[in-house]
């Protein structure tokens, strides 16, 4: 089992939160003991029932993806999002009004103490990975480089296995934003059809 750092929402976890949720697992699996078996719900008629219910659910769902045209049609008509965007509103109206409680959020709510030692990056990162790049083209082989690039450039408009130039452009120092240039070079960007 997984448990999450508090702090995970809005940066990278903290010391405290990693310890909490380290604990967290800890006490699931020393002081309850389900680890003692390998499934400690099974044959329960409510599991059963929920697991039935979710593959019911998922089905008619996936049913509704192809009265859309398919995930390719539905995404490109926005269909998808509309969903999404349904979804998110009944969820938050939910929430507001009650019908749905979220500990901490609409229930047994607390005043909370500002998180001080929030993980900030360090400011010169980006300055570290600008040079980083620049020392990498400077000792790289550019010209062997292009001629990969080029290569990946064929293979994408011949629609083939972009894989294997990938692997030999990246081997011989090709950066992940020189390769991604060259699929917008040929396939341009996609600006998913968002509704509101």
């Amino acid at each position: 089992m997984h448990t999450n750092g508090y702090d995970e929402a809005y940066c990278l976890v903290s010391e405290p939160a990693v310890l909490l949720a380290l604990r967290t697992q800890q006490l699931i699996q020393e002081e309850t003991r389900v680890c003692n078996t390998i499934d400690p719900l099974a044959g329960s008629y409510y599991v059963e029932w929920l697991t039935n219910e979710i593959e019911e659910r998922v089905w008619k769902y996936l049913d509704k993806f192809d009265q859309a045209g398919g995930v390719v049609k539905a995404l490109e008509s926005g269909w998808i999002y509309r969903e999404m965007r349904d979804a998110f509103q009944r969820r938050e109206k939910n929430i507001s009004s009650g019908y749905e409680s979220v500990i901490g959020v609409n229930k047994y709510v607390m005043e909370e103490e500002p998180i001080d030692d929030v993980f900030r990056t360090n400011e010169k990162a980006e300055k570290i990975e600008v040079s980083r790049i620049n020392r990498l083209k400077e000792r790289r082989n550019n010209k062997k480089v292009e001629q990969y690039l080029d290569e990946l450039r064929k293979v994408c408009e011949n629609r083939e296995n972009v894989l294997p130039i990938v692997m030999k452009a990246t081997k011989e120092g090709a950066t992940v934003g020189e390769i991604c240039q060259v699929y917008r070079e040929i396939w341009g960007t996609w600006e998913p059809p968002i509704v509101i």
